[in-house]
């Protein structure tokens, strides 16, 4: 049978045409999607939205809303949109790994930002180092992240060591106290500042005990019973909020007669809410504190209290910083037709980040990724905070 010439023409447009729109529609795919000069850039944030840590889950949450907002409403990057994309980890590292190889492989973001908890950020940083991801680590300190040669990696807080070294200073500069218990969570975050803390303490003669606990435990009678008969100068808490309120509750109910200490999770205004009182007087870390002298903290902070109707802890401030320190990197780089371009262009700009102003302070980081930061040491009185260190 001899085809038809009219029609023959006909099948062979519709053809082309089906050719054509296939075409475009590979072009317009998620894998090009980050290069082109309109589309949104898109960027994952993993953190705890639920679970035991869903209040600075939260915080995170509210931060980066903020700090969006802010950019997109200037223009952007380059004209084209921020558009973040939330995936809750509830603190688990199973469920951190599950979201990033979401983000990275599904979504097809440009980097990702994250996580709370130091168990989680090393589990995801095995995807990113293979899948060649920027990752930006605002709150997690274990020191393992920045010294595990991921070239990937870069952090805009103060480590474990850091961290201990600050505070451990400032008492034994401060104080004659020179008898410790510790108290830690079974964690990456809790054994990585029980072990600065307790070295710095031989390191300068004193005297040291340790306890430990899971994260979920709210019975700490046995440690505590240990504490006590130990007779301590100062008990330091390596913990997040949820278990630090219930043991600064049974230290007081023992009647135990020490000074109490804490790192970042005893700092914030969602600890001291469950707390009871019990913090009174216990001193701690802190990443940020909002009656910093800073301008640039305290335009953060008037607007984070206009959209949230609250004061922002230091988890929205190390998050809302590491939004700018990407947003500064991308403005250096050039226009980028692939996702891997994108990527591997943003590494290399974040990694050339010299004293890029922000609400914790200036961030440089290091050949490893790391950023020098001081902490500040802030005390609990009636509620509120006073600002130990730096005095000015």
């Amino acid at each position: 049978m001899i085809m038809d010439g009219k029609i023959l023409k006909k099948i062979c447009f519709a053809l082309a045409t089906i050719l054509v729109l296939a075409l475009l529609a590979a072009g317009c795919g998620s894998s090009a999607s980050q290069g082109t000069k309109t589309a949104p850039i898109k960027f994952g944030v993993i953190g705890p939205y639920t679970g035991p840590n869903a209040k600075p889950g939260q915080s995170m949450k509210q931060g980066v809303l903020l700090a969006v907002e802010e950019i997109n409403k200037a223009g952007g990057i380059k004209g084209r949109m921020l558009e973040p994309i939330f995936e809750d980890d509830a603190s688990v590292p199973a469920q951190s790994v599950s979201a990033t190889e979401k983000l990275i492989t599904k979504d097809e973001v440009a980097f990702l930002i994250g996580t709370f908890n130091s168990s989680t950020t090393l589990a995801d940083m095995k995807i990113i180092d293979r899948e060649k991801v920027p990752m930006l680590v605002p709150i997690a300190v274990a020191i393992e992240i920045t010294e595990s040669g991921n070239k990937w990696v870069f952090r805009n807080c103060a480590t474990n060591p850091m961290q201990a070294t600050q505070l451990m200073t400032y008492i034994f500069n401060n104080t004659k106290q020179r008898k410790f218990a510790i108290i830690h969570e079974n964690t990456d975050y809790g054994k990585g500042l029980a072990t600065a803390s307790a070295a710095f303490i031989k390191e300068k003669g004193g005297e040291v005990i340790t306890e430990t606990y899971s994260i979920g435990d709210t019975d700490f009678y046995a440690q505590l019973t240990k504490v006590k008969n130990y007779e301590p100068d100062a008990i330091i808490i390596c913990g997040n909020l949820s278990e630090g309120s219930q043991i600064t509750r049974q230290i007081k109910e023992l009647g135990i007669k020490a000074q109490l200490y804490g790192y970042g999770g005893l700092s914030s205004y969602d600890y001291n809410n469950i707390a009871g009182g019990s913090n009174e007087g216990l001193i701690a870390t802190s990443y940020f504190e909002s009656n910093s002298p800073n301008p640039l903290a305290q335009n953060f902070v008037k607007a984070y209290k206009a959209k949230f109707g609250v004061d922002p802890d230091m988890f929205a401030a190390a998050i809302y910083e590491a939004v700018y320190i990407a947003k500064a990197a991308m403005e250096k780089m050039s226009d980028q037709k692939d996702i891997a371009s994108f990527r591997s262009e943003l590494r290399n700009a974040l990694a050339a980040t010299k004293d890029l102003p922000g609400v914790q302070g200036p961030t440089t980081f290091d050949s490893k990724g790391q950023a020098v930061k001081q902490v500040m040491i802030v005390q609990w009185h009636n509620g509120q905070k006073k600002i130990l260190f730096p005095t000015n």
